[in-house]
């Protein structure tokens, strides 16, 4: 069970690489919501806080590389917006 949790962790990190390379390309950021992804960040925040609580490796890693990737975004949002 421990490797299909880290394979999901995989799978979760690449739904973020997308979004950022499409952001990173044109600096458009029309249609992406700057609160939506702050709402995202401090829920991945809580949860890498509960998962070091639990000191559960999976889901520590999963929720900090999540929360360093939807910061990235949420930067170039605030840094691409008009």
């Amino acid at each position: 069970m421990e490797l299909i949790g880290w394979l999901g962790l995989g799978l979760f990190q690449l739904f973020y690489i997308p979004q950022i390379v499409r952001t990173v390309r044109t600096r458009d950021v029309k249609g992406l919501s700057l609160f939506s992804w702050a709402v995202l960040c401090l829920g991945l925040l809580a949860s890498l806080a509960y998962s070091v609580w639990r000191s559960d490796p999976v889901f520590i890693a999963g929720n900090a590389m999540g929360l360093i990737q939807s910061s990235f975004q949420l930067g170039l949002i605030w840094r691409y917006r008009s």
